[in-house]
Parts: C-alpha cells; sequence; structure tokens
C-alpha cells in the first residue's frame, strides 16, 4: 500500500473548512487536524521504516496552519473528498489511541457530511450528479474545482 504524505498547507485549507463548514471551534479543529497530520506521517513511516521525516509540533503546526493564507473549501463535496483522501492515507494499526480517535472522528464527520448531504440533495455525496469526481484526491483544493455541488449547476453557471 503506497501512502501519501499531506503538506501543512493541505491541512492549513483542511482546518479553515472546519471551522467554515463543521462549526467546529477553532482549537477543536486545531487539535483534530493535528492528530490526523501525525496519523498521516506514522502511516507513512509504517509503511517506509526507513524514511525520515521532521515533525512539526503542536504549536508549530498550529501557527503555520493558521498564519498561512488557506482559503477554506469551496463546498462540502471538496471537504468530504479531502477527509477520504486523508482517511485512505491513514493506516490504523500505525497508530497510538489519540490518533486512534482523531481518525474516528474524522469518520464520523464523514457520515455527518453524507447524511446531511442526502438530506438536502436526496443523493449521496459520491453520486455522479455531484461534483465529487471533479474535485481533487488530497488536500490542496485545484483553482478550476467547482463552487457548487451538483454537476447540474456547475454545467449552467454562467462565465465570467
Amino acid at each position: 500500500m503506497s501512502i501519501r504524505l499531506f503538506s501543512v498547507p493541505g491541512y492549513g485549507h483542511l482546518y479553515r473548512s472546519m471551522l467554515r463548514f463543521r462549526n467546529m471551534s477553532a482549537h477543536e479543529a486545531r487539535g483534530l487536524v493535528y492528530m490526523l497530520n501525525t496519523a498521516n506521517l506514522d502511516s507513512f513511516i509504517y509503511t517506509h521504516p526507513g524514511a525520515y521525516i521532521k515533525e512539526a509540533g503542536p504549536a508549530t503546526f498550529s501557527r503555520m496552519a493558521e498564519r498561512g493564507n488557506y482559503r477554506p473549501y469551496r463546498t462540502e463535496v471538496q471537504l468530504y473528498k479531502a477527509l477520504a483522501a486523508l482517511k485512505h492515507n491513514i493506516i490504523p494499526a500505525a497508530l497510538i489511541s489519540e490518533q486512534k480517535e482523531a481518525l474516528a472522528r474524522l469518520r464520523c464527520l464523514m457520515r455527518d457530511i453524507d447524511f446531511s448531504f442526502y438530506k438536502t440533495f436526496e443523493m449521496d455525496i459520491d453520486d455522479i450528479r455531484t461534483v465529487y469526481a471533479d474535485c481533487a484526491f488530497g488536500l490542496i483544493p485545484r483553482e478550476d474545482e467547482p463552487a457548487v455541488c451538483l454537476v447540474r449547476d456547475w454545467i449552467y453557471l454562467p462565465s465570467a
């Protein structure tokens, strides 16, 4: 299994999106994002035992994620796909208990987003009628990603 490392800027986007879409406190979002970062790092080391990775401490990581010019994702579809990418790049066997709790929280967030999306649009968030397939499978969004949730809305957006 190939595990991909995510950069601090990616976690900056994730942090801002947690504040925007999930109504988390800054403290809660910082803690969760930091633990998910360390889970990703530990998973990478688990699959690449000889790798050397310099890990930022919680204060340094939080400062970098907060002070950078990172915008939140445009839609909850982008947030959901970013969380899916992060979940895919974390190996539970490589984690300590705090990281396992963060992974469980990530799974709950994904279920909550999927459920609220279904209640709003009456379809799963990864349905072909959504823009899920057009969003990046990572933490850093592409500039050309849709600013709407449904393909039909994206197709009919006026060009500016």
